[in-house]
This record gives structure tokens, sequence and C-alpha cells, in this order.
């Protein structure tokens, strides 16, 4: 028992404590006189924590109400409640991320009860929000966003005429003037708009012989009532422009009393096209 009365006269606190865990047995030897020592030791601790910097205070309540929780210590009601207190006060001050821990030792705080129970509110909200907001990916297939590859009956219906013209070819939708021609070489024959346009305009069709390097063959372009307004007349000048630059032959195909908008009528004004070409040439 000297050895507690000298570290109190000292202050040096975390001795004390540690003291009370390491020689728990020999102090409840006599629990009586263990639990006067007790009471003088609350009444000291709270008078030092009560001015001490609450850097150290915090540290100090949090391992006295664990060694009362644990039987170590006596504590009387009230200056649990004090030390509970003082202890969550400057736990807020210097270390906020020990404070649920040290709130759940608490019994009658209630600043700890209180944070408890915005903390548990938090964690609501947060699980909540979580659980609603869109991650980007849906849990299931989303079909219904992709796109066809075809955008138009006529499309598909001129894509399977072309098939069945050219049967052992491949025939691409879509395809960039930029795949087809190469810029460094063709730039310096093109004017200002036709370079503007270079990079921007796209082929209906284009077909590939596959036993030539895969080298594009034949070009397509399927006209409708789109092609009519003063801007797709514009772009279709720069588009012929740069094919005629180029001597080969863009083939436009409409669809008229003389053309059926099917595969079959696509098929033989292809054929017709083609002929044509071949002869020419």
């Amino acid at each position: 028992m000297e050895e507690f009365y000298k570290l109190m006269q000292e202050q040096k606190w975390s001795e004390i404590l540690l003291l009370a865990k390491t020689k728990h047995n020999a102090l409840m030897r006599n629990q009586a006189e263990w639990q006067s020592i007790c009471r003088f030791l609350e009444s000291e601790f709270i008078s030092y924590i009560s001015n001490e910097k609450y850097i150290l205070v915090g540290k100090l309540c949090f391992e006295y109400l664990r060694l009362e929780l644990a039987k170590y210590i006596y504590i009387s009601e009230s200056a649990r409640n004090t030390i509970e207190d003082i202890g969550f006060s400057a736990l807020e001050k210097s270390e906020p991320s020990s404070l649920i821990a040290f709130s759940k030792l608490c019994i009658h705080s209630t600043n700890a009860k209180e944070f408890i129970e915005k903390t548990k509110e938090k964690e609501v909200a947060t699980s909540q929000r979580l659980q609603s907001t869109p991650t980007g990916k849906p849990k299931a297939m989303r079909v219904d966003w992709l796109q066809p590859l075809f955008k138009s009956k006529l499309e598909s219906e001129f894509y399977q005429a072309l098939k069945n013209v050219f049967p052992t070819y491949f025939i691409y939708p879509n395809v960039a003037l930029s795949n087809i021609f190469e810029f460094d070489k063709i730039q310096e024959h093109l004017g200002v708009n036709s370079k503007n346009y270079f990079f921007k305009a796209i082929i209906d069709f284009v077909v590939y012989d596959p036993t030539d390097n895969h080298t594009p063959k034949y070009f397509f372009e399927v006209d409708s009532a789109y092609h009519d307004t003063d801007k797709a007349k514009l772009n279709d000048e720069l588009k012929n422009g740069i094919f005629s630059i180029a001597n080969i032959e863009l083939f436009r195909i409409r669809p008229s009393d003389q053309i059926d908008g099917n595969r079959f009528g696509f098929e033989t004004a292809i054929r017709t096209k083609v002929s044509h070409a071949n002869i020419k040439n």
C-alpha cells in the first residue's frame, strides 16, 4: 500500500493504474482496505484530471474505466459520472477516433449516449445511401441498352443483297473514310473543305476481298430521303469528290420506281452497277 501512496504523491497515474492491475491479487486480500484506498484514489484522480492537459487526461480516463469494468478497482457512481464526462471531453479534443470505444464504457454520461446514437444514425444513413446509390453496373444484362448494327430495315436489306452478290467477300457497314484512304497520301490532292470532312465521313458499305490482303474493292452508299437536305447534299458532293480524286467509283443506290427497297431489288441494282463499272474499266 505504501507504493500506492508514494506514486500518488508523485502524481504518476499511469504507474498507479498499472500497479492496480498487476498487484490485483495481493490488493484483494483485504477488500475493505482496498475499497478505502479506491475511494481515496478516485478523489485524487478527479482532482488531477480536472487540471491536467486533455491530451493526457483522455487516455487516463479510458484506462481508469477499463480497470473498473474488469473489477480491478472500485468507483463510486458519482465519481464514475465525473470521470466519464471529463474523459469524453478530453478525447473529443485530443483523440476523436477513440470516442466510440470510450463511449461504450460509459454508463452515466449523457454526451457519450448521444454520441453513440448519432454514430448509429450516421451508419444507418450511410448504409441506406450505399444501397440506393447506383454502382454504374446493372445487376442484370441490359440488352435493351444495346444498339443494332443496322438502324433501318433498308440498311439490313441492302446488307443481305451484298452478301448474295459477293458471297466470298467480307461486307462491313459504316466504315470511316480514314480507314479506306491513307490521309498522308491523299491530303495534297484535297481542298480545305475535303480535308475538314475527311475524318468525319462514313461509307455505308465496303466490300473487302479476303484473298487479296483484305483490300477494299467496292464502295456503296444507300441513298434515301435523308440525303435530300442541303447539308447532306454538300457532304455527298465532298464524298464523291474524294473518290473521284482517287479514280475509284462510289456506287450510289436509291430505292425508286425502278429499284425495289428490298434485298432482291437491291441485288439486281448492285449487279447492274458493278457490271457496268467492270465494262468501263
